[in-house]
């Protein structure tokens, strides 16, 4: 199916039949982990009156996951992550289908930390007022989609940037790495409190979303973006990111 995409300054033709879907998938083993947080555990119901397991003989899979969304792959969070607000992904506003920049950048070596500051992000441009931005990496590998990085000071955005991006009109920020902010900060989140907090106000209808791999053979360019997220009374939630080139 082929749909027309018409938004202000922005038009093209997407095939649905084409996505790519950039989600790191939860999985029984081998899964991406940081932050030292526990793997995902898949357990099957059973009681002497009921099995919740095919394999023993039960009439239908019924199981149980336990899991960190914030560790345990493509994860979408909102504000309650960071800040007291009175809304949780239940109550997030995001379009079923929204344009989106997708940007490839090299981290900057600063004072021994690989950091995206606002110089990495100088050829950025969003003249069309897309509110979505995807950020990859370099170096990119698919290990991506299995690494630890606990305890490996993996690449961040400086806080700042984020005040940048935001004022670029951002309002979706999605990237492969494990957190926008230091894995050790203080407790500060500063990257993540610059993002969500507007002019001393906290806009529900802006996320940050995690650990996507975006495959190398993917061009940097225009998408059509969907975020798809479940609503739980939670302030992070596993996602899925499908992209489409626009024709």
């Amino acid at each position: 199916m082929r749909v027309t995409i018409d938004e202000g300054l922005f038009r093209c033709q997407i095939d649905l039949s084409k996505g790519i879907d950039l989600s790191i998938a939860v999985r029984k083993s081998d899964n991406v982990n940081c932050y030292y947080l526990s793997d995902p555990e898949f357990s099957y119901f059973d009681s002497p009156q009921f099995s919740g397991s095919l394999a023993k003989g039960g009439s239908v899979n019924c199981e149980r996951i336990s899991l960190y969304p914030h560790a345990s792959g493509t994860h979408t969070e909102c504000a309650l992550h960071v800040l007291p607000v009175d809304f949780d992904m239940r109550k997030v506003t995001i379009p079923a289908l929204q344009y989106c920049h997708l940007l490839t950048v090299q981290p900057a070596l600063i004072e021994g930390d690989l950091v995206i500051n606002q110089s990495v992000l100088s050829g950025l441009q969003n003249t069309e007022k897309f509110e979505a931005l995807i950020v990859r990496t370099l170096p990119n590998d698919a290990s991506k989609t299995n690494r630890n990085y606990s305890d490996t000071n993996p690449p961040y955005f400086e806080p700042e940037t984020l005040s940048y991006l935001r004022e670029m009109g951002f309002k979706h920020l999605i990237t492969d790495l494990p957190s926008i902010d230091k894995e050790s900060d203080e407790g500060r989140l500063a990257a993540h409190k610059n993002w969500f907090s507007e002019g001393g106000t906290v806009p529900s209808d802006r996320t940050v979303t995690e650990l996507v791999y975006v495959p190398a053979e993917v061009k940097d360019g225009v998408y059509v973006l969907s975020m798809q997220v479940p609503a739980i009374e939670t302030d992070a939630v596993p996602s899925r990111i499908v992209i489409y080139p626009c024709e």
